[in-house]
């Protein structure tokens, strides 16, 4: 898995050795770093993570938890703020229902209110075509830089898309049902079936879980209001459908090692707060947090 020399830098306090060096003491300690090259004024790390320790490295953050007890320099992880309209609350406007908690171990919601869907700024644009993710627009974006920051896979929803109530919407964690299918994000067709977990509204299939949204809900040039999707489902059950659908995903590749649970409020209000201060909005207090 590709790293970033300066993103890394970012996490911990200090001065941390110069690339080839840092590349050598993650060989020593750590994982083997596969390869260095030089990309413009930065450097990338191809760092072979083993499987067993792929729940908590797969993401900056997890990386510069190593280098930091490697090199005794002290961890830096992001300081933010979610600042809440304290007049609206989550629930007002959206209802969750985990109808299979046995797969949807967590599922944690925020909506935000009167955003504005542009390009990204620069650097992230960078950084994620750095790891090989394509800029789609700034809403999308965050939730692949935070993901990437921390290791939890995020979806954003366009709230006015989905069936229901002008201001009440419900999401509903299932398995789909015989014969329903789902165009996705990637304008292919896939066909669904029981033992497939889904994320849908009171109607139709929004996205196929911990694997890949849905078009019927997308972030489009048009969103104002959005929800914001974290969550954490069983990693047998993402491998299986994954397989069945010929489909391997970031997010997927994450939720196969169990990420930690406790990674789905941490990463949703990193990412509410990024949308607020690059996309406008007010976050609603409160977030729906089904455990």
């Amino acid at each position: 898995m590709l790293f970033s020399y300066s993103w890394l830098k970012e996490y911990t306090k200090g001065k941390l050795p110069n690339p080839k060096d840092l590349a050598d003491l993650i060989t020593m300690h750590a994982f083997q770093v596969e390869e260095l090259k030089k990309r413009g004024k930065d450097w990338l790390l191809d760092i072979d993570i083993l499987p067993n320790r792929a729940h908590d490295c797969f993401s900056y953050l997890g990386i510069a938890r190593e280098v930091s007890g490697i090199t005794n320099l002290k961890f830096f992880p992001p300081d933010f703020k979610v600042k809440e309209d304290k007049k609206l609350k989550n629930s007002k406007f959206l209802d969750v229902e985990v109808k299979d908690k046995k797969t949807c171990l967590r599922y944690t919601a925020r909506m935000i209110k009167g955003v504005k869907i542009a390009q990204s700024p620069k650097n992230i644009q960078e950084r994620l075509k750095l790891m090989g993710l394509q800029p789609i627009n700034n809403v999308v974006d965050i939730m692949n830089y935070v993901m990437l920051e921390t290791g939890q896979p995020l979806h954003a929803f366009d709230f006015d898309k989905l069936s229901g109530f002008e201001n009440k919407k419900k999401i509903i964690i299932r398995k789909a049902e015989i014969g329903e299918k789902i165009e996705a994000l990637d304008d292919k067709k896939y066909n669904l079936d029981p033992e497939i977990l889904i994320i849908a509204d009171e109607k139709n299939p929004l996205a196929i879980a911990g694997i890949k949204g849905g078009k019927r809900a997308e972030i489009s040039n048009t969103t104002k209001n959005i929800i914001i999707e974290s969550a954490n489902f069983e990693s047998k059950s993402i491998r299986k459908t994954r397989q069945k659908i010929n489909l391997i995903t970031d997010a997927s590749l994450r939720f196969e090692h169990e990420p930690d649970p406790n990674l789905t409020i941490l990463a949703i209000n990193r990412a509410a707060s990024l949308v607020q201060k690059i996309c406008g909005g007010s976050i609603l207090k409160e977030a729906i947090d089904v455990f």
